[in-house]
């Protein structure tokens, strides 16, 4: 049997003793070279999830106590606190102080909270290890831009996360550079986005609804005005105040913080202005008016509960990922759902869920090995995502549980965490989900902007007054609660009041730059 984990802690303890780094190097210095240039994003690790939890638990893999022991805090996010999570937290120390000889002070945050909590935590000067970070919360380049994240080094993941190292490509580690260095190290998830619409099964068969005829939003016309008419109990499309349209609906795309049309990739574009968003909110606004659309649309912000009644016709979706079906039968109140894609699957990148060092870490080294844990070690990682067997789930299959309703901690959020491949399966979702995965992500079209990344630094007050404009006209727009026909050039006047100009000028720019540089122009 490999006892390839084994070999990995020896290898880590002999390399701290022999540098005298113990569990307090705060190295965060030189820049990464990112070997190897070939563009798959599957994992390479040899070691299975059986081999590597049998090496971990062998009495001669106990080189942890060579570790001086030390105390970590990591923050990250979740929907909604689980009220057990001192039993999971208690159960996961003990594995984590047997392996590396580390204490984790595990501190989730409601996503409604989370930014403005992580955002004072940082302005504060708080001293913490590790922290999640994406693209779309909690942005990973606005905190690049004040300094709050440490810098990880080539060296750094060569002594610490080879094997997270080894797991993605030359494509994903390139997302994750601001002025050509990393700082975080994303969780192996579905790196593509396919975009479309989520469809309650029992509605597409009684009124035999053909779902591949579904490209854009008018096409769910005749289903919506089905339901209204026939279904009185149940809402056409469901919306929240924080979704925005499908852009690949309108032939256009959202990456690296600029928007462009697929067509004209080397171009920005100011979305708002474009008559795509116009005929969107137009159609919004007959949706509105027809009742096809929930009536708290504008206001409200979580559409869970809404989804958990069953009645729920249709939603969007920006990621329609492999095998999620069965959970997305969970959100539907338990009611099959079947999938309504309109693009083929494109690779987005990997900024949307990271985990990053602070800057004031103490232990960057140790942080580095826990994430490195949750790469490859499958107990560990279903224990933070599922919590403890028996307790808050049971299992139905070798890799397969089901979730004890009411248990606790129902957390289910892996792509949080590290490596969802090293997870359990939810009973519905295929044995080939993972396989699946790792598939799509090596095959997914690779856009011609991937690995550029906006920096907004030269733009801060323009970006916060945009933000703010955007917020409190958008939602009535998107969901079409009010006149677009008077409010979208309001809108557009007072983002250019805002500096509109001035961003788009600096987006461009640096398209252009980052283009010459590439050799993509």
């Amino acid at each position: 049997m490999k006892k390839w984990y084994l070999v990995l802690i020896s290898l880590v303890v002999f390399t701290l003793i022999a540098s005298a780094c113990g569990g307090n190097n705060n190295n965060n210095g030189g820049s990464a070279s990112n070997k190897g240039s070939d563009n798959s994003t599957a994992a390479t690790t040899e070691n299975t999830a059986e081999e590597t939890n049998a090496a971990a638990a062998e009495p001669e893999a106990e080189a942890a106590p060579a570790l001086e022991p030390v105390t970590l805090k990591w923050y990250y996010v979740q929907f909604g606190l689980p009220q057990d999570q001192e039993t999971v937290a208690k159960a996961f120390n003990e594995m984590t102080q047997k392996l590396i000889n580390t204490t984790v002070e595990l501190v989730p945050i409601d996503f409604g909270d989370y930014e403005n909590k992580m955002n004072t935590l940082v302005a504060s000067n708080e001293e913490f290890d590790l922290v999640w970070t994406s693209s779309w919360a909690f942005k990973y380049n606005d905190n690049v831009n004040k300094g709050a994240f440490m810098e990880i080094t080539d060296e750094m993941l060569d002594k610490y996360a080879p094997t997270i190292k080894s797991s993605f490509s030359q494509v994903a580690w390139n997302d994750t550079k601001v002025n050509g260095k990393t700082y975080a190290i994303p969780n192996f998830q579905t790196f593509t986005k396919t975009p479309g619409f989520v469809i309650q099964k029992r509605f597409v068969d009684k009124y035999g609804f053909d779902t591949t005829k579904v490209k854009t939003y008018a096409d769910l016309e005749p289903l919506l005005e089905q339901i209204k008419k026939d279904e009185p109990d149940i809402v056409p499309f469901a919306m929240n105040k924080d979704q925005s349209m499908l852009n690949e609906a309108y032939g256009l795309q959202w990456l690296g913080g600029v928007h462009y049309y697929v067509s004209d990739p080397f171009k920005a574009v100011d979305i708002l202005e474009t008559p795509e968003y116009k005929t969107h909110v137009d159609l919004m606004k007959s949706w509105n008016e027809k009742g096809y659309i929930n009536e708290d649309a504008a206001s409200v912000a979580d559409l869970k509960p809404m989804l958990a009644s069953g009645k729920v016709a249709v939603a969007q979706d920006f990621t329609l990922a492999p095998g999620s079906e069965a959970g997305k039968k969970n959100d539907f109140g338990g009611n099959e759902v079947v999938y309504a894609p309109i693009a083929e699957p494109t690779f987005t990148g990997v900024t949307p869920t990271m985990n990053a060092i602070s800057y004031n870490s103490k232990h960057a080294d140790r942080a580095l090995m826990l994430l490195e844990l949750l790469n490859n070690n499958s107990d560990l990682f279903n224990l933070l995502t599922f919590g403890v067997e028996g307790k808050h789930y049971t299992k139905v299959g070798d890799n397969t549980i089901k979730i004890i309703d009411n248990s606790g901690y129902t957390n289910n959020t892996g792509w949080i965490f590290g490596n969802v491949t090293n997870g359990y399966l939810i009973e519905g979702q295929p044995a080939d989900t993972w396989e699946r995965v790792k598939k799509l992500n090596d095959t997914a079209t690779v856009p011609a902007l991937s690995g550029f990344n906006y920096n907004g630094e030269n733009t801060k007050a323009e970006g916060a007054n945009m933000d703010s404009v955007y917020k409190e006209y958008a939602p009535g727009l998107e969901t079409g609660t009010i006149d677009p026909n008077k409010y979208v050039p309001l809108l557009v006047e007072k983002m250019k009041k805002a500096g509109l100009d001035t961003v788009m000028k600096d987006r461009q720019k640096q398209i252009d730059e980052w283009a010459a540089a590439n050799g993509k122009k």
